[in-house]
């Protein structure tokens, strides 16, 4: 598992409580890795949703992400075609997208 640096992300806010965080071209290492969002950096106290897609350096080593969210903590996952875990890092990125208040 490695930690991804929190870069801060742009954020756009609504009428009501909720802000949507957004994470461009963040740096892939691991088969699993963990951003941790924080109330004094992102102004946000609860997630509500997350959706991450790859941006780049899809293969045969590194097919498809998914993310999970635990209090602050988004986990991302990535796996190769046969489903297990991602073994090929070289340029890969996601984007992600976190629903929050």
């Amino acid at each position: 598992m490695a930690a991804i640096t929190n870069p801060g992300g742009s954020g756009k806010e609504f009428a009501g409580k909720y802000k949507l965080l957004s994470f461009y071209n963040l740096a892939i290492a691991a088969a699993s890795d963990t951003l941790t969002l924080t109330e004094a950096d992102n102004r946000i106290t609860a997630i509500q949703n997350a959706v991450v897609c790859c941006n780049g350096g899809q293969d045969d080593g590194f097919l498809e992400v998914a993310c999970s969210f635990s209090g602050l903590v988004v986990t991302i996952t990535s796996v190769v075609q046969e489903g297990t875990a991602a073994d090929e890092f070289t340029g890969t990125t996601v984007n992600l997208l976190v629903v929050c208040y």
